[in-house]
């Protein structure tokens, strides 16, 4: 065995008589952060060059967490050089005929350009708020819930705050449908009595809990809102919002600033390397840990690897890399030892123990995997545009300029900038709040797989 990782392998023990097991939470990995979906005027450079400053300014937004960062006077340049950050992008045409640019900036790239700007990231692994939201029109009161998806005054409310989350890449559940039978609920949401409103959010997926109460003044909207965690609480109010969506925007954004503010990494922090989690099943003995970590710091991209945690056969590596996390997951996945698992996405209005795949702040199911056509060049209009085609993972990362696949997703369902996200549940250890915040400070989602290779031992069951 090689001796360089003895001592990490020495640690790693260690930390399996130290550490408690595991215990599943609700925090969620963001995965669609550095994507932005943006109208184009046309196929001219011009026209290119304005929707790639576009999306560019909603990625930085929802990467620092806080519109701020398009006040600071570096920003100007930034977004002249869009194009330097764009690693693919793909034309679509939305149902009433217009012409849509799906963009992905590269990760590293706008990490950097931000703390280079000396502003905090926000990386992709982020609380979930489920949120009880009591609306009163003046006519009549309700409680939003994840099934209000009509086209009425409900679901005005609900889309404007899914898509007011979505701007900002905030998790965000709703109560399901059931909870209208709860004849104190809106009572309760009223007088935001949390201590009942925290045990009924305990059936229910989420790490914050959240409570506004909106109201109509006159032509306007106003809200009071709460907004607490394992270890804060925080309130907060809006006034003289003309829309739904001016209200919901103001409100969410308030959460995402004070969030993003708590949950960022400090800008000297982006540089010195980039860091990802690998969570991996099947690593129960001595062998087994050497053999992990030589496979991985075997790897091009990786500068180094060591064990942070285990539980049971439950492995985490902290891999320090270089590069695109995409190139990273490609040299894992020439290891046939490290076996991908899927990650079940939550549901907004599922209670718990009861799990299945959906969008957290949609309620709908998650939209298919996308796939990236590669960057043409300047004035490239759709009808140009490659039409080759090819498989890939759900979880895969947008391809890098050259690649050569398209997407072939219906452009009604892309209309919607909510399905941009897809939201995943991460483990983290709730005993420990300390800890468990600690979950969200990383810049990259976690990634999980199953060592099959030297010294794994056969798990029962299904993973």
């Amino acid at each position: 065995m090689n001796s360089a990782v003895m001592p990490q392998i020495r640690t790693l023990l260690l930390f399996t008589f130290m550490l408690m097991p595991m215990v599943a939470a609700s925090a969620v990995t963001v995965e669609g952060l550095y994507r932005a979906q943006v109208p184009v005027a046309g196929p001219s450079d011009q026209a290119q060059q304005a929707a790639y400053a576009q999306g560019l300014r909603e990625v930085l937004t929802r990467v620092a967490g806080n519109r701020q960062v398009l006040d600071s006077e570096q920003i100007a340049p930034l977004l002249e050089k869009a194009e330097s950050l764009l690693q693919s992008y793909q034309y679509q045409r939305s149902p009433e005929g217009t012409d849509q640019l799906m963009l992905s900036f590269g990760s590293v790239g706008v990490n950097r350009a931000l703390a280079d700007m000396q502003i905090p990231v926000w990386g992709a692994n982020r609380p979930l708020t489920l949120a009880w939201i009591a609306v009163d029109s003046g006519r009549d009161r309700w409680v939003l819930t994840s099934d209000d998806t009509q086209l009425d005054e409900r679901g005005r409310w609900v889309r404007a705050f899914n898509e007011a989350a979505a701007e900002r890449g905030l998790p965000l559940a709703l109560p399901p449908e059931e909870v209208r039978q709860d004849r104190d609920l809106l009572s309760e949401i009223r007088g935001q009595f949390m201590e009942n409103l925290r045990t009924k959010a305990a059936d229910y997926s989420g790490n914050l809990v959240s409570v506004v109460n909106v109201s109509r003044r006159g032509s306007n909207w106003e809200a009071r809102w709460r907004l607490e965690g394992p270890a804060f609480s925080e309130t907060g109010d809006v006034r003289g919002e003309g829309s739904s969506e001016a209200l919901a925007e103001a409100v969410v954004g308030a959460w995402s600033d004070l969030l993003a503010a708590r949950y960022s990494v400090d800008a000297g922090e982006v540089t010195e390397g980039q860091r990802v989690d690998l969570r991996i099943e099947n690593v129960g003995t001595l062998e087994a840990y050497g053999a992990v970590l030589s496979a991985l710091n075997s790897m091009a991209p990786v500068v180094a690897a060591g064990p942070t945690r285990v539980s049971g056969n439950m492995a985490t590596m902290r891999v320090t890399f270089s590069g695109e996390l995409s190139v990273l997951k490609e040299y894992i996945a020439l290891n046939a030892n490290f076996v991908p698992l899927e990650t079940p996405a939550d549901s907004a209005g599922t209670a718990k123990p009861e799990t299945n795949p959906g969008s957290l702040s949609q309620g709908h199911p998650q939209a298919p995997s996308e796939q990236s056509q590669s960057a043409q060049p300047a004035g490239a209009g759709p009808d140009s545009a490659a039409s080759q085609t090819s498989a890939a993972p759900a979880d895969a990362e947008p391809a890098e300029k050259g690649d050569q696949s398209t997407a072939q997703q219906p452009a009604a369902e892309r209309q919607d900038g909510a399905s941009l996200l897809q939201y995943r549940p991460i483990e983290t250890d709730e005993s420990d709040a300390a800890e468990s915040e600690k979950s969200y400070e990383s810049l990259y989602p976690v990634l999980r797989y199953r060592w099959t290779g030297t010294g794994g031992s056969q798990l029962s069951g299904d993973r």
